[in-house]
């Protein structure tokens, strides 16, 4: 009697450990099927392009998002950055125009998981030496004086400020404006300090970035 139920709690105990190594391989087996299979996704890239030669920069306005579509499972997406980058070695761009056609080697992936389309796949990039140049500064207002009254003289300084940047931006860059100065209802005199507005952010204004500006109104006489 008591040897029967020693061979039945061994066929039990035998059947447990069967049934947690059932379990196991069962989970093994679903990790492998659901890892294994594969997706695609859609993720915004960014674009980076580094070692540009001193003196040069970029003189276009860049795609800030790029569009990529990747196949690979989802266990080789878990080891995939939340950030991606296209990475552009600028020396070897040319002093012009270029022509960027992205693939896949210019970016740092899994080699489990494949680049199945990237758009804009084709990006222009100007490339322009940096020089510095004097501009003229132009005063800007809005608003209107009180009636019977008018801007008799305007006077500013520094008529001209330094601004650094790529040569066809800073070329064809004819003055650098005020922010908007307000004279409405004005009918006395006015010393102005003003912030200058940065024309384009491929551009920056060395050391003046405010001017002073003097303001002297005059009384429209009345007729006797």
């Amino acid at each position: 009697m008591n040897k029967n139920l020693r061979n039945i709690k061994n066929i039990v105990k035998g059947n447990s450990w069967l049934k947690i190594i059932s379990l196991f391989i069962a989970i093994f087996i679903w990790i492998y099927v659901i890892g294994g299979k594969k997706y695609d996704i859609n993720l915004h890239a960014g674009l980076k392009i580094y070692a540009l030669p001193k003196g040069l920069a970029i003189s276009n306005t860049l795609p800030k998002k790029i569009i990529v579509k990747l196949r690979g499972s989802k266990v080789s997406f878990m080891k995939l950055n939340k950030k991606i980058y296209f990475r552009i070695n600028g020396s070897s761009l040319l002093s012009k125009k270029n022509t960027l056609i992205l693939s896949q080697s210019y970016l740092d992936l899994p080699s489990s998981i494949r680049v199945v389309s990237i758009y804009p796949k084709i990006i222009p990039v100007i490339i322009s030496r940096i020089v510095v140049k004097y501009i003229k500064v132009l005063p800007l207002f809005k608003g209107k004086l009180k009636m019977g009254y008018y801007l008799k003289n305007i006077s500013f300084f520094p008529q001209y400020v330094k601004v650094k940047g790529p040569k066809d931006i800073v070329d064809n860059l004819s003055v650098i404006t005020t922010k908007k100065i307000n004279i409405n209802n004005l009918k006395r005199n006015a010393l102005v300090r003003i912030n200058l507005v940065d024309p384009t952010k491929f551009l920056k204004i060395l050391y003046n970035k405010k001017i002073n500006i003097n303001l002297v109104i005059g009384r429209i006489k009345k007729n006797a």
